[in-house]
């Protein structure tokens, strides 16, 4: 009986610890998406923060942006969690940057 409350214990947390790591990916992308435009670079970005999720979802709107525009960068993860998949997802804004000299 105790190894099985161990093992939630220890599911739980790393399903914590996902979060976490959702989080920071979402960040990181929209910093990315706020000083680039396209996809492609926030996405590296929200990868490269978190490459522990490796079936890493990554959703950038608006893909064209301009200065003064909001960024939002959504990531999204599907975890186990005992026999329940469980779809974990985070996301975080910015301020698109102008650029130098424009």
């Amino acid at each position: 009986m105790l190894a099985v409350v161990v093992l939630g214990l220890l599911q739980v947390a790393a399903l914590g610890r996902d979060l976490l790591l959702l989080h920071e990916a979402a960040r990181a992308g929209a910093r990315a998406a706020a000083t680039t435009t396209g996809s492609d670079a926030p996405r590296r970005a929200a990868v490269a923060a978190a490459p522990e999720l490796g079936d890493l979802a990554v959703e950038v709107v608006p893909v064209a942006r301009r200065a003064g525009q909001l960024a939002t960068v959504t990531v999204r993860a599907t975890r186990r969690l005992g026999p329940v998949a469980r779809e974990l997802s985070a996301r975080a804004v910015a301020h698109v940057e102008p650029t130098v000299g424009g």
